[in-house]
């Protein structure tokens, strides 16, 4: 009869080792889930650390550095504030001239074309001068004729000397007397005739009646008359410039007056420019001028010359002519102009750059430069130009004062206490510092 107990040996057997195979896996699961390796709690503390870590750095991450602002800098100055009178025109040349003939002919020679320079006295064209060499020769034979007969006649008179000085003398005191009022014109006439006829015969003139009745008088002055008409054959320049308009060519027959060419000096021009009434009145000659001529991008420094002694009553304008040198031939009659003319002059202003001057709040502010910050400051301003503007008190902030920097450029949305960087500076340069206006009228 079997044991029961070794029938049950077998089953628990079984049961221990079933027990066993389920038990085997949860204990290496446990073990991987908490390492895999059996360091899971080691790996789970280093993550912890890491992320700890990252935190502590983000904590004490540096703040950003502030970044300057690039500007151009003015600088502030104490001077003179001019308030020009404006006015528009046109550069002319003073000197131009047409030349035209004084002798009729036929012109054998045109010496020179549109656009020559030329000098003054150069011959410019020729007129055939035969005709006038003949006309000459006539008359320095009648010249001859006339003193031959005077020589054969010489000893036929003699001249009172005393009479000529004594006429003289009377002659001046009648003279003395008409410019006092003393007498009028007509009796002044008929006692100088009764002068001239006393000292006639007294042999005051017989000299010169000796000559008029040989007609060695008449003689003289056709000869002079001829050699003025010969050369007047010969056209020559009355002054240096240039040809412009010829009009004429070899072989043509030209009469007297008749033209020939146009000539213009440019070395030496004149702007005309016509000034409102109303801006007369602080204008007098030698005053500065800015004239800007837009054609070639200049600005001439020159003074007034000449204000017209009439207005003209349909624009209600004066002309104003303005004279300057025109050493390198850069401008030319006809050029628009712009003349900036000083009018009232400021003495001891505190001026800004005008590029300094902002608005905000419908305030005048200018941002100063203190060592490397823009520092705000509200003012009050008085008087301008396109250049400057006067300062009449700072409101707070700090102050302003000559040689004082100011910001000049980038500075639209510049904030008070800015970091700024220099990129330029700007001289104090016055446009009207070439002027004397210890000459002008000033307030």
């Amino acid at each position: 009869m079997q044991n029961p107990l070794d029938v049950l040996r077998p089953r628990r057997a079984a049961v221990a080792l079933g027990l066993l195979c389920v038990f085997i896996p949860l204990a290496l699961g446990g073990c991987l889930g908490s390492g895999g390796d059996g360091s899971g709690a080691d790996s789970t503390a280093t993550g912890d650390s890491v992320s700890a870590a990252a935190d502590t750095s983000a904590a004490v991450k540096k703040p950003k550095k502030e970044k300057s602002i690039k500007v151009n800098i003015g600088a502030i100055r104490k001077g003179d504030l001019v308030l020009p009178v404006y006015a528009d025109g046109a550069i002319r040349t003073p000197q131009s001239v047409v030349i035209k003939t004084k002798a009729g002919g036929e012109l054998i020679d045109v010496l020179v074309r549109d656009g020559d320079h030329v000098r003054k006295g150069q011959l410019l064209a020729k007129i055939d001068p035969r005709e006038y060499e003949i006309t000459l020769e006539e008359t320095r034979y009648r010249h001859l004729q006339a003193l031959s007969q005077m020589a054969a006649e010489a000893d036929t008179f003699t001249v009172n000397h005393q009479a000529v000085r004594n006429f003289t003398d009377a002659r001046q005191d009648l003279e003395n007397l008409r410019a006092k009022g003393s007498i009028t014109r007509e009796e002044f006439q008929n006692r100088l005739l009764e002068l001239e006829m006393s000292a006639l015969q007294k042999g005051a003139f017989r000299e010169a009646v000796f000559q008029q009745r040989t007609g060695l008088a008449e003689a003289r002055m056709a000869e002079e008359r001829a050699k003025l008409n010969l050369e007047y054959t010969r056209i020559r320049a009355p002054f240096s410039g240039i040809v412009q308009g010829l009009m004429v060519v070899n072989g043509e027959i030209v009469t007297t007056g008749a033209a020939v060419c146009t000539i213009f000096n440019n070395d030496f021009l004149e702007a005309s420019v016509n000034v409102l009434e109303a801006d007369l009145g602080h204008l007098a000659p030698k005053r500065p001028v800015l004239l800007s001529v837009p054609a070639t991008g200049d600005t001439i420094r020159a003074m007034i010359d000449v204000i017209s002694p009439t207005l003209d009553q349909a624009t209600r304008t004066c002309e104003i002519l303005i004279r300057f040198p025109n050493a390198e031939n850069r401008f030319r009659p006809g050029m628009f102009v712009r003349a900036q003319i000083a009018g009232v002059v400021f003495k001891d202003k505190l001026l800004v750059p005008q590029a300094a001057l902002l608005i905000r709040d419908n305030r005048p502010l200018v941002f100063k430069k203190e060592g490397d910050r823009a520092r705000w400051l509200y003012v009050d301003i008085g008087l301008e130009n396109d250049q400057w503007v006067e300062i009449l008190k700072v409101h707070s902030g700090g102050s302003l004062s000559p040689g004082d920097e100011v910001v000049v450029s980038d500075h639209l949305t510049l904030a008070h206490e800015a970091k700024i960087k220099v990129r330029k500076r700007i001289p104090p340069v016055d446009k009207w510092d070439f002027a004397n206006f210890d000459e002008v009228q000033s307030q």
